[in-house]
């Protein structure tokens, strides 16, 4: 460790939620259970993870509790899906009861999710509730998937309304092996979410049936290089963080990698370029964020970006894991 000055860099005390998912997820002799536990122990008493939960009412929402997704990226679903991310879970009661408002809200009559609340449409006319209720009965991918990989990173992979999500994302992909969150005629790769989610369950969990679909959408996204799809899109070769619905190459590159697929000859043009992106000093920057719910300044030097291209890297192992890093 004493001869990576980024690892290092990562490791600092300042961001405890940083030292934890460096700890677990890069270093070459994994710490013990004991000492992660303690480690994440720390998450929710500074930093980003403190900061978020600064802004929770009531111990259970954000923004409203009349729905948890408006307004965007302040209320919250988008609050625990970076949570999620920074190595929370279901222990702490905060979150715990923020899900239990989620369920409660956003479980549509399908099995998936749904971005509508069950507490809104009083306010509309009589026309815009009736299209609000065909929602209410129908999930929507981008957020039935997005919510399925943070609720299984909370603890919740066991839940059947988590099941019931995942079969559902399973239902939902196109012949082609990809998915549309609109229900466009034309899969995209704009619609990553459920692979992302697929990526969180584990191997010995994962029935047939998403076997078969992680294998289907790995051919669609490779058959793509994770870049292209029609004209050049410049946002798609962004680093950027938090993910929420947006699709980058680095989205891409992360549960490609994590579902086994780093050694495929056609992640190496997605591999390249984060290979590009990486500063002279061993660091990446973060070209672009949501909103307000920002954990660190656009242009500058980001744990969070240097973070997951270094997991990246060392999924994919051997050359490519010394040539994305530098080392």
């Amino acid at each position: 460790m004493a001869r990576d000055p980024v690892l290092v860099w990562l490791l600092e005390t300042d961001e405890p939620a940083m030292r934890y998912l460096a700890s677990r997820d890069l270093l070459t002799r994994r710490p013990s259970e004991r000492t992660l536990a303690r480690l994440r122990a720390e998450v929710p008493k500074r930093g980003w993870a403190a900061k978020i939960l600064a802004r929770q009412k009531a111990k259970t929402y954000w923004a409203t509790k009349r729905t948890c997704y408006g307004p965007k990226f302040t209320s919250t679903i988008w609050q625990l899906q970076v949570l999620a991310d920074l190595g929370l879970t279901r222990r702490d009661a905060r979150l715990a009861n923020a899900v239990e408002l989620w369920f409660d809200l956003h479980c549509a009559q399908d099995g998936g999710y749904t971005p509508w609340s069950r507490l809104e449409g009083a306010q509309y006319s009589r026309t815009h509730f009736r299209h609000r209720d065909r929602f209410m009965k129908r999930g929507h991918l981008c957020t039935t998937g997005n919510m399925v990989r943070s609720l299984i990173r909370l603890g919740y992979l066991r839940d059947d309304r988590v099941q019931s999500a995942i079969d559902w994302l399973v239902d939902e992909q196109y012949g082609d092996g990809g998915w549309d969150c609109f229900g466009r005629p034309n899969a995209t790769m704009d619609a990553w979410e459920a692979m992302s989610a697929f990526a969180e369950i584990p191997a010995n969990r994962r029935s047939s049936d998403v076997k078969r679909a992680i294998a289907r959408g790995a051919e669609f996204f490779l058959g793509r290089r994770l870049l292209h799809e029609g004209p050049r899109f410049e946002r798609w070769y962004w680093c950027r963080y938090p993910w929420h619905y947006h699709y980058d190459f680095l989205v891409g590159l992360d549960f490609m990698t994590a579902l086994g697929y780093g050694r495929d000859p056609r992640m190496e043009e997605a591999l390249a370029h984060l290979a590009s992106k990486r500063l002279p000093d061993g660091r990446w920057k973060l070209d672009h964020t949501n909103g307000n719910l920002v954990l660190e300044s656009r242009g500058k030097p980001s744990k969070m970006i240097t973070f997951l291209a270094r997991r990246v890297a060392k999924r994919v192992g051997g050359t490519w894991e010394r040539r994305i890093a530098g080392t």
